[in-house]
């Protein structure tokens, strides 16, 4: 009796320890138990304590230091949150630690992103963590210190000095082209005018003036076009240290932005996205009927996967027909008909738990959703079926094949 009592006080105190315990969500939705409780939580790391640890402390009487030079490593733990969007208390409290955007695609599906979304372009979504931002801020401001005293050295005083003479030098040597050109020009102007009749002087007079201005116009550019391709230079050694700090995704199958705070900005464009099958024809969505199609693609997802079953049999009696009469490698060939004739039906009925209106069925841009993930998700439930069933089929058919002969 006394043996059942003090079992059954350690199962209620290992029952309460981990009904203390606190969790982490991820952003992607995964749940970490930490086996300990969150005693503190800075801009980058949080710390966990279990109850031996805390004991412990309390034991040697000491005061910890939650920080990263801290005297904290013989009484918990800590672990980085950068992909962590809240904590879950054991009283079931929360505790939000990055508040992160969403994507939602045109498939219907949402894509969880471990940051915020700072800037979109044509082509592509970008965004960033939290903790990748401070450390942009910081590794910014140590970049620009670097800069500031970086031209002050003799080695770049000297680089400079270099550039510029020849700069000067090359600048010097177009100006000197040009006078050379003028000087020609003017040289033979008086012989021109008196051995040419009066129209033959005027087109040798605009062809010469013309030769001086296109070289002109050509220097001109030239020192333009220079002078933008050190700022572009500039502008993507710029992106590229900032690239280090910033992920994307392609924006070609994104519909709009979650934000954290509940708004929700769209980035689709149908010009952008192309052309969407739609049977035997082609068309191109817009933004109202791509919600439609969105809203189908996540209905079409909660159709019946009773056909898992249908596959397990239609594989189980294909594997056991043919091991027995013909070849056990002849067994594949009804369930891939099978899968080939599911693939051509068009005619998918949306689930009446659904409870849809006549307007939803009646629209075209949700019933090719819905068919585009019903078919799919049928496919899947019937070759995963048939897969298994065939595996035992055939297993079943080897293993008895003897005690038949």
């Amino acid at each position: 009796m006394t043996r059942i009592l003090t079992f059954i006080f350690f199962v209620f105190a290992f029952w309460g320890e981990a009904a203390a315990q606190d969790t982490l969500i991820t952003y992607r939705g995964k749940v970490r138990n930490l086996k300990a409780t969150v005693v503190y939580i800075d801009d980058r790391d949080i710390y966990v304590q279990t109850k031996r640890q805390r004991e412990r402390m309390q034991r040697d009487n000491v005061s910890v230091v939650w920080e990263k030079d801290g005297n904290w490593k013989s009484y918990g733990k800590r672990i980085d949150h950068s992909a962590v969007a809240y904590i879950k208390k054991a009283d079931d409290s929360k505790i939000v630690i990055h508040a992160y955007d969403k994507l939602l695609l045109t498939n219907g599906k949402i894509k969880s992103l471990p940051g915020k979304v700072v800037y979109y372009d044509y082509s592509d979504i970008f965004f960033q963590s939290d903790h990748a931002r401070t450390r942009l801020v910081r590794d910014s401001l140590k970049r620009i210190e670097k800069q500031d005293k970086f031209p002050a050295s003799k080695k770049e005083q000297r680089v400079q000095a270099k550039k510029a003479k020849k700069t000067n030098r090359k600048k010097a040597k177009q100006a000197a082209k040009v006078e050379a050109l003028k000087t020609r020009y003017n040289q033979f102007l008086p012989d021109k005018e008196a051995s040419l009749t009066p129209a033959d002087f005027e087109r040798w007079k605009q062809k010469q003036e013309a030769e001086i201005k296109n070289l002109k116009l050509k220097y001109q550019l030239y020192w333009v076009l220079r002078e933008r391709s050190e700022e572009y230079e500039a502008e993507y050694d710029e992106a590229y240290f900032r690239s280090k700090y910033t992920r994307s995704r392609s924006r070609s199958k994104v519909f709009s932005i979650l934000r954290a705070d509940g708004t929700e900005e769209i980035v689709y464009n149908a010009d952008t996205l192309g052309l969407l099958a739609d049977g035997e024809y082609e068309v191109e969505y817009g933004v109202e009927d791509m919600r439609q199609y969105i809203k189908g693609r996540q209905d079409g997802r909660k159709h019946s996967f009773h056909d898992v079953y249908i596959g397990a049999g239609v594989g189980l009696a294909s594997g056991l027909l043919f091991t027995y009469t013909l070849d056990m490698f002849y067994a594949p060939i009804p369930p891939a008909v099978c899968i080939a004739v599911i693939a051509g039906l068009n005619n998918f009925k949306p689930n009446p738990k659904l409870e849809l209106t006549k307007a939803m069925l009646d629209s075209d841009p949700y019933m090719d959703g819905y068919i585009k993930s019903a078919k799919g998700r049928k496919i899947f439930a019937f070759t995963m079926g048939a897969i298994g069933g065939l595996g035992v089929g055939i297993g079943t058919a080897v293993a008895t094949s003897p005690l038949l002969q």
